[in-house]
């Protein structure tokens, strides 16, 4: 079955290449890869990621709910401001990650990515204890990223104090939005949430309020080669067996919290010690961009394995990929040789953080 976001018909207006990721029908590019590269790094572009699985918890346990289902601890933010975190079974493997919004005293959002009807279920499994509601939101939403996204916005609506990881309910124009301030570009960036029946209407309204900047869409091409040069994860980047201990993302896990969902088992690997982290790489050879499930060897032996495609970084002017790595090996400078497409290839290992490793741009 062919899934459909409201975008749909913009899509196919504005000339998209589609491609089918899990069912979804998804803009893979509408002019090029390169020029809308540019679009985000040098002004600002927006693109649909209404296939993303927003969920809403709501009732008077909301709170303690959610603090036994993520990973972070929800006291480090308050009502109005979101927190990055993830969701693990009792093995702690990763079901899904989000940027977690808490929108009010009882209503918070977990946006997590193809994992919707997983979540819910997996959600709705551990209520028992607890007045809450799981609730399936019906909205979609564009996302604007890139240096000119606040002042595109700013026409329009008043965002120009709105800290980094904070959202409000407000309009753009006539339209009613639950505005976030975040984004997987690694530049100032914004998602705007609305009901479908404004879909149509919140990508007009961006092609007009951007006309200075010449802003259009971007597609899931481009959204990996930034997302990637960032350093964000991707559901690909979950290999077997993986934990946030060997992703890299140990810092979002508050054991000093309470109990939640994994932590026995966190605790346990910690004290046990990883035997796989998952390391970037750069490829000596630009042409060569790596593909999911390359080997990588050391010495004819395999001691690691692709896990997100590849891709070429602009900003870096090296191919760039990440990939699971024996621990022995994973230390950054660790010279490899990447198995791909019969040929092997001289990589050296990188913290998967290339651009704006401070984080200075997107908190600018």
């Amino acid at each position: 079955m062919k899934l459909l976001t409201p975008f749909y018909g913009k899509h196919l207006e504005y000339g998209a290449t589609m491609i089918d990721v899990r069912g979804w029908q998804l803009a893979a590019v509408y002019t090029s890869v390169d020029e809308e590269y540019r679009l985000v790094r040098e002004r600002a572009g927006f693109i649909d990621y209404s296939f993303q699985s927003a969920i809403a918890v709501a009732g008077r346990d909301t709170f303690n709910f959610m603090q036994k289902m993520l990973v972070n601890d929800l006291r480090k933010i308050s009502p109005g401001r979101a927190i990055y975190s993830s969701i693990l079974d009792e093995s702690g493997r990763i079901l899904d990650d989000s940027i977690v919004f808490w929108v009010e005293d009882n209503l918070i959002i977990f946006n997590g990515l193809f994992t919707k009807y997983q979540t819910i279920d997996w959600f709705k499994k551990h209520t028992p204890g607890f007045e809450v509601s799981i609730l399936e939101l019906g909205t979609c939403f564009l996302a604007l990223q890139g240096p000119k996204s606040r002042d595109v916005l700013q026409k329009a609506m008043d965002i120009k104090d709105l800290p980094y990881l904070s959202l409000k309910q407000d309009k753009l124009g006539d339209i009613p939005v639950l505005i976030a301030r975040c984004g997987f570009s690694g530049e100032i960036g914004y998602e705007l949430y609305v009901y479908p029946e404004y879909a149509h209407e919140l990508w007009d309204t961006l092609i007009e309020l951007g006309k200075e900047y010449n802003v259009g869409p971007y597609g899931m091409g481009v959204s990996a080669i930034l997302a990637i040069e960032k350093g964000y994860l991707t559901g690909g980047d979950f290999y077997e067996g993986s934990t946030p201990l060997e992703l890299g993302i140990e810092w979002t896990v508050a054991f000093d919290k309470g109990d939640f969902i994994g932590k026995e088992a966190l605790l346990k690997r910690r004290s046990e010690g990883l035997k796989t982290k998952l390391m970037g790489f750069e490829v000596t050879d630009p042409k060569v961009v790596a593909s999911p499930n390359d080997n990588l060897v050391k010495e004819g032996r395999v001691v690691g394995r692709v896990t997100y495609r590849g891709v070429y970084g602009p900003a870096i002017g090296k191919s760039l990929g990440r990939g699971w790595v024996e621990i022995e090996y994973a230390k950054e400078g660790e010279e490899l040789e990447l198995e791909h497409e019969g040929k092997r290839t001289k990589v050296k290992l990188a913290r998967p953080r290339w651009y704006d490793p401070e984080n200075k741009i997107v908190r600018g």
